[in-house]
């Protein structure tokens, strides 16, 4: 807000200028709306405010701008050429910058306080219920940076607070007209127009646990059996009927609700688990690799490809380690075990339930791709894949790309499971059994956008693969 002082200083640059009040305001640093200006002018005919120099403020606005400067000439025609714009289209500038700052500055607010000692007394109680009021509603600089609808909540808080504040009182410290404080009142006593929406965007994004973005929750709320209809035209307490939103507006209402999903970018990063032991043996080929040097982690039907590693997971006091086989057809975890224990008996255990799940044959290979680590190196898995008809594949040394299917499994599972949650307490047991069920959800209710935003097992469903 502005001193009295400064009001004066303002006007008297206003009348050296020789601008309209609209221009003033527009291109001029430091200068307040047009609605503030005409108000003082007015002040300024009652004698309660006498135009005056200010050399402090004059200086800090010529020093780029004023006259005594050597770029005044240019700054006068550039001031004229903005004049000149279409305000709607001019960007803006510094001295804007400056100004916006100088309003939303809470030091000046009760400068102005009037000299009657009771009128003094309750118009300081009136500004402090007020500024209370501002940064409870939005933890504000000040007053000067609220929008028409956050004045009218702040003024509302204050006026509750009983302190007597009156709705003249908060017109004129918030700078808001009286027209458009009870334009807001009417506004906000309105239905909210996406309020069966705004149900609807939260129960998909809780569904998700926390791991749909908008682009998934707008295509889930797409999904469904039915005839769908416009979210404008969606009934109160209606949870089936699909919706059709653009994801634009789902962005804004996850955005007003504070619904943001995980994002593994936003985890700390520590250290991953690293099996790799030397080079026991020779290595197999790296099957999917290309001559261009990119891999191919794709195949034409199920169970002719899939990926395996072992992540870690460090609890309350123990680790546990997860082993599974994701089908490169589209990414379904065929199976996998938990362990506290990254050995042999966790890896090739869940190749024997591969190999039992998919049912490889000499005329039917199974490639199963893995790194280097220590037991995709030992005589044990080696023999496993061979009793079983399957083909070894392996990454190159130190190449974590290579594995990259698995690894961008593992990703999604941390930051849609892991990172966000609290373990403290929970026993192994506890959280194989949550582990499982996350994979069960991955693979038969997690929308894909890759999959044309179905889920693994409905897309296998439509091309007549079983489940």
């Amino acid at each position: 807000m502005y001193t009295k002082k400064e009001r004066e200083g303002i006007l008297w640059e206003f009348h050296q200028s020789g601008l309209s009040m609209s221009r003033a305001c527009e291109t001029l640093p430091l200068f307040p709306t047009r609605n503030n200006l005409s108000v003082w002018l007015r002040l300024e005919e009652e004698g309660e405010l006498v135009a005056a120099e200010m050399p402090d403020r004059v200086s800090r606005m010529h020093c780029a701008h004023g006259e005594g400067s050597p770029n005044y000439a240019s700054n006068r025609r550039r001031t004229a050429r903005i004049a000149r714009t279409d305000h709607a289209e001019r960007r803006p500038t510094l001295a804007d910058i400056e100004r916006m700052a100088e309003q939303t500055d809470w030091r000046d607010w009760g400068a102005d306080l009037p000299e009657d000692p009771e009128e003094r007394a309750r118009m300081t109680e009136v500004k402090l219920a007020e500024a209370l009021a501002v940064l409870d509603v939005l933890k504000a600089p000040g007053p000067g940076c609220l929008t028409n609808v956050e004045k009218y909540r702040a003024g509302q808080a204050a006026r509750e607070a009983g302190a007597g504040v009156t709705l003249a009182d908060v017109c004129a410290t918030l700078s808001i007209p009286k027209s458009t404080y009870e334009d807001q009142r009417a506004r906000l006593s309105r239905p909210d127009p996406k309020g069966p929406l705004r149900a609807r965007v939260r129960a998909s994004f809780e569904a998700s646990g926390g791991a749909y973005g908008s682009e998934s929750v707008t295509a889930d709320l797409r999904s469904g059996e039915g005839e769908p209809v416009s979210w404008r035209d969606l009934a109160e307490g209606d949870a089936d009927t699909p919706v059709v939103a653009s994801e634009k507006v789902v962005r804004a209402i996850m955005a007003e609700e504070g619904l943001v999903a995980h994002k593994a970018a936003e985890v700390e990063r520590k250290a991953r688990y690293n099996s790799y032991g030397g080079e026991l043996a020779k290595r197999p080929a790296n099957l999917p690799l290309r001559e261009d040097g990119t891999h191919d982690f794709s195949a034409p039907e199920p169970g002719l490809l899939a990926v395996t590693d072992v992540s870690e997971f460090a609890l309350d006091g123990f680790k546990a380690y997860l082993s599974p086989a994701i089908d490169c057809f589209d990414g379904w975890p065929v199976c996998w075990r938990v362990s506290r224990h990254p050995d042999k008996d966790l890896m090739v255990g869940m190749l024997g339930d591969l190999i039992a799940e998919v049912g490889p044959t000499a005329g039917r290979p199974l490639v199963v791709h893995s790194d280097g680590g220590a037991v995709y190196m030992t005589d044990d898995w080696r023999e496993a894949c061979e009793s079983g008809h399957v083909t070894r594949s392996m990454s190159r040394k130190a190449r974590s790309p290579d594995n990259a299917r698995c690894e961008g499994f593992f990703g999604t599972l941390k930051s849609d499971f892991f990172a966000h949650r609290d373990w403290t307490g929970v026993t192994f047991e506890e959280f194989a059994e949550a582990l499982d069920g996350y994979i069960e959800w991955y693979r038969s209710k997690k929308i894909k956008k890759s999959l044309g935003w179905k889920t693994i097992r409905q897309r296998r469903e439509e091309l007549g693969y079983a489940a």
